[in-house]
């Protein structure tokens, strides 16, 4: 994943019912760094239920396709966080303003890409754009000389040009801000960014616990989802997703955490539809899922999800 963490840390300082009709199961997948390896292994240790798998990818660039093959290998659904920007994080890319989505550039590598999807055959979500109510990427709405009303514009053109690819109809698209706006103004509110409801299929957030790491506080999943889960549904009352998500240990119960996540939707989110988890070690936390009492945790989230 390419993101700016140093904002995102920022995060943390913030931090001190029945499942709805039509959402009989949770989805729950991963990111890996190497998916063909890591699921098969992971999946030994979880047991079944692990069914999605999430990548991210550059956009004007064609998806690989061995990773279409693994998620057909692995009977998996494959969600695919599209980025456009120059390969590299940053929000200071002028070339790839929202201005630029909006007038058509992505047009026609995002109706190639939607053929491409078309060979999932557990079928694909598409995450344009995610986090853009932050300041570390060139889509972001206060960032790179945007606006968060171009953001609209540039989603309606990209859902657009999807859907008149070959097999575009059957993609879903996922609208996915992050969990707390940075900034948490009023220019930045999630509402600035919302495309409306008839264009988005999914809605979701990304969101992680970093952990007791001063100056930094443990994040329970109510402390970091919560805000928006009620946002977001007031906005568009559709299939919620926890679209980016992981937990570190430093100070706190990552088990607990994890076992928590198994209670949303019958304790606060009932709309809650999907949850993948960011599988990786990096700079800012050990979100991998290692160790009996993590594997044990998330084997029981698993119960409750589809097959």
């Amino acid at each position: 994943m390419r993101t700016l963490r140093i904002a995102a840390l920022t995060l943390g300082l913030l931090a001190v019912g029945a499942p709805a009709a039509g959402a009989a199961c949770l989805r729950v997948g991963v990111y890996q760094d190497d998916p063909g390896r890591g699921m098969p292994a992971l999946r030994k240790q979880v047991g079944p239920g692990l069914s999605a798998m999430s990548t991210y990818m550059t956009a004007g660039r064609p998806l690989s396709p061995a990773v279409i093959r693994t998620a057909n290998r692995l009977r998996a659904s494959l969600v695919v966080t599209w980025m456009p920007d120059a390969g590299r994080s940053g929000s200071a890319q002028p070339a790839y303003r929202l201005k630029a989505i909006a007038q058509g550039r992505y047009d026609r590598s995002l109706r190639a890409l939607a053929g491409q999807l078309r060979g999932v055959r557990k079928g694909a979500v598409l995450r344009p754009m995610p986090e853009m109510n932050t300041p570390w990427h060139p889509w972001s709405g206060l960032a790179n000389r945007n606006a968060p009303r171009d953001y609209a514009k540039a989603w309606t053109r990209v859902r657009k040009a999807l859907r008149s690819g070959p097999g575009g109809s059957r993609v879903k698209l996922l609208w996915s801000p992050y969990a707390r706006s940075i900034p948490n103004s009023g220019a930045n509110a999630l509402r600035a960014y919302f495309p409306g409801a008839k264009q988005v299929d999914l809605v979701g957030a990304s969101g992680y616990n970093f952990g007791a790491r001063p100056p930094l506080l443990w994040s329970e999943p109510g402390a970091v989802f919560g805000g928006a889960y009620a946002a977001i549904q007031a906005l568009a009352p559709k299939p919620f997703w926890l679209a980016e998500t992981g937990s570190g240990a430093a100070g706190g119960d990552k088990p607990g955490w994890i076992r928590t996540l198994a209670t949303l939707r019958t304790t606060s989110m009932p709309k809650l539809a999907g949850v993948l988890w960011y599988d990786v070690r990096d700079r800012y936390g050990d979100f991998r899922l290692r160790g009996r009492p993590v594997t044990a945790a998330f084997r029981a989230l698993l119960k409750g999800a589809c097959r």
